[in-house]
């Protein structure tokens, strides 16, 4: 259905000024304001299914729209409204569509979606520099054309200022990423710290939204957006240096945004949640191991052992469940058989479990774990985080401003 009415926007022509100009200055902003919230879903519903972002492009010209309130437009307006400098009802939508006229100009965005249209980029990537220039004078654009004077005691302002920021913030994970992984690039501590520090704040951001009272009418939007990248780059930097000077603030900040999210949207049976198992019981295991040589006794963050204690649960399900089978079985064939065909030898009946999560297996049939979450991960180096996830497309994670 969407990709209907993106086809029906298409052919009315509401994605180009041109046949805008056709239009009263009320139907022009109302189609720009149809416009743009379909490319941004359809940029979501894209990175969900790990598709290319083909809408999301410069070939059409579509104006982002005006910040005005609702009241300000009326059919029979000869000119279109001064746009406010204050927070309006559109601040949120707004906010993300500036966003998104960038990120569709960018050279990064068109190198991962179409290549082709390259030559079109008004922001070119330069790989040897790892802060750009054009996304901080973004950043400083936004922050005082529409967050500076948000109340935060507004539920739509709050949301419009975190999610804008957590967005600015996943933008720039994503440039970090592809300079560290440039190979002009001389990779260097202070590209590591920007790079985690950039996670920390989106996880910092998204950690407000997920936890405010002001977003409860926002479930519905906040649901299935979960901020992986970011996971992702600090557990990929802890086990690469887990003595770093981030370390410890990135464990407060993962654990936040972790309680968050996992009392009411992170299913224990969910590929999210084994996912997210594997790479920070991983990352953890790095720093127990670094930290031995030097004496240290570590605290567990409260993520690892919220994971471990979902997986001890569930494990203990899966062994309840495989016991009770057993207790059936064993009643049937007493029930069905005299007890003199019976003999001392145990009957082979077990369940394996080929789709057990992360760190449990089955041991002579039956489903079992280690006392020790962690150390059924591999040592580092073994069954390696770089193995397992650097072939990930990070063009299908973001960091375009669907959310």
């Amino acid at each position: 259905m969407l990709g209907i009415a993106i086809r029906i926007a298409q052919r009315m022509g509401i994605n180009n000024e041109s046949a805008l100009a056709k239009c009263t200055p009320f139907e022009a902003e109302m189609r720009r304001r149809l416009w743009w919230p379909l490319m941004l879903f359809d940029t979501r519903m894209a990175e969900l299914a790990f598709s290319k972002i083909l809408t999301l492009e410069p070939s059409w010209d579509c104006k982002i729209p005006l910040n005005v309130n609702d009241a300000d437009l009326r059919p029979e307006m000869k000119a279109p409204p001064a746009t406010r400098r204050e927070p309006t009802d559109a601040i949120f939508a707004v906010a993300r569509c500036e966003l998104g006229d960038y990120v569709r100009h960018t050279s990064i965005h068109l190198d991962f979606q179409n290549p082709a249209l390259k030559p079109l980029a008004k922001y070119a990537y330069d790989g040897l520099d790892f802060e750009s220039g054009h996304l901080l004078g973004l950043e400083e654009t936004i922050e005082d054309r529409y967050l500076k004077l948000c109340d935060q005691e507004n539920p739509i302002h709050f949301m419009a200022t975190w999610t804008t920021r957590a967005l600015l913030a996943k933008y720039r994970i994503l440039e970090q990423q592809l300079r560290l992984s440039s190979s002009l690039t001389r990779r260097v501590e202070a590209q590591y710290d920007a790079a985690t520090a950039s996670a920390i704040r989106m996880l910092e951001c998204d950690t407000k939204i997920m936890a405010s009272p002001l977003t409860k009418g926002y479930v519905w939007f906040n649901k299935i957006n979960f901020p992986f990248p970011a996971y992702y780059q600090i557990a990929q930097d802890l086990r690469r240096r887990p003595t770093n000077d981030q370390a410890q603030q990135a464990w407060d900040c993962m654990s936040d945004s972790w309680e968050a999210w996992s009392s009411t949207y992170v299913s224990t049976d969910s590929p999210v949640f084994q996912l997210m198992a594997k790479i920070i019981l991983q990352a953890w295991e790095a720093c127990e191991v670094a930290s031995k040589p030097l004496g240290q006794t570590l605290m567990v963050p409260r993520i690892v052992s919220s994971i471990r204690h979902a997986l001890a649960q569930t494990a203990e399900t899966i062994q309840n469940t495989a016991t009770e089978g057993t207790k059936n079985t064993m009643d049937m064939a007493t029930n069905e058989f005299p007890t003199s065909t019976l003999t001392s030898t145990p009957m082979p009946v077990g369940f394996p479990n080929h789709h057990l999560p992360y760190g449990m297996g089955t041991q002579n049939g039956y489903a079992w774990m280690r006392p020790d979450m962690s150390s059924s991960y591999g040592a580092p180096g073994q069954d390696s985080l770089d193995n397992h996830l650097d072939q990930i497309d990070w063009a299908g994670f973001g960091p375009w401003p669907g959310w």
